[in-house]
C-alpha cells in the first residue's frame, strides 16, 4: 500500500520537525522497510521539502540514530522498576521481563525495524557505538535497580549486580527476539518463569 505524503504545515521549531520527520521515517519503513527510508521519502511522507530534512538531519544515518535514542529513551521507562519495588527477587524479574515483553507485543511491526536498526548501525563503520550504547544502556538501568534492591535491606546478592544484570538484559533481549519469531505467547510466559526463577536463585 502506497504510503500518502501528508499535507503541509505552518513553519514549526527545529524539534517539532525533528519530531515529524522521525514519525514520517518509521512509517515509511512500516510499508516498505529500512531500504525505502530514503530523505526524499521522508521528507515528503512529512509534507516538508528536502531542504528541511538535512536542516534537521546531516543524513539518513543521523535520521537512524535519532530513531535509536528515542526508542532508548521510552523503552528505558518503568520496567525494571519492577526489580526494585518487591520482596522477592523472582517475582520483580518475571514482571520486568514481561514488561518489556509486553512492549513489544503491543507493536511487534515497530519492534523489528529498530531491532534491524541496531543491526545496521553494528555493520555500518562510525556507527558500531550506537548499538553498544543501546546495550550499555539498558544493563546499566538493570545494575542500578539490583543495587537498589540490595541495598534496601531485602538481602544480600551472592553474584555481582553488574553480573546479574548483564544475564537480565540478555534474557530480555533472547525472549523479546523469540517472541518476535515466532508469536508463541505460552513459550514466552514458559521461559520468562524459568529465566526468573534460575536467575533469582542464582543470585539470592
Amino acid at each position: 500500500m502506497p504510503v500518502e505524503p501528508r499535507r503541509p504545515r505552518a513553519h514549526r521549531p527545529a524539534a517539532e520537525r525533528r519530531e515529524q520527520l522521525l514519525d514520517a521515517a518509521v512509517e515509511v519503513m512500516r510499508v516498505g522497510g529500512i531500504g525505502a527510508a530514503t530523505t526524499r521519502a521522508v521528507a515528503e511522507r512529512a509534507g516538508l521539502p528536502q531542504g528541511a530534512f538535512h536542516y534537521c538531519f546531516r543524513s539518513k544515518d543521523e535520521l537512524f540514530v535519532a530513531l535509536l535514542d528515542r526508542e532508548l529513551d521510552a523503552s528505558l521507562g518503568s520496567a525494571w522498576d519492577a526489580v526494585a519495588d518487591t520482596d522477592d527477587l523472582g517475582t520483580g524479574i518475571a514482571a520486568a521481563l514481561w514488561a518489556i515483553l509486553n512492549r513489544v507485543r503491543s507493536d511487534p511491526e515497530y519492534h523489528l525495524l529498530t531491532a534491524e536498526l541496531v543491526d545496521v548501525a553494528a555493520r555500518t563503520p562510525g556507527l558500531e557505538h550506537v548499538a553498544r550504547r543501546e546495550q550499555l544502556a539498558y544493563v546499566e538501568q538493570a545494575d542500578r535497580l539490583l543495587r537498589r534492591w540490595q541495598e534496601s535491606g531485602r538481602g544480600p546478592l551472592t553474584i555481582g549486580s553488574r553480573t546479574l544484570a548483564e544475564a537480565l538484559v540478555a534474557a530480555s533481549t533472547g525472549i523479546t527476539s523469540s517472541w518476535l519469531s515466532a508469536r508463541d505467547d505460552e513459550a514466552a510466559h514458559a521461559s520468562v518463569a524459568l529465566f526468573a526463577s534460575a536467575l533469582a536463585r542464582a543470585a539470592v
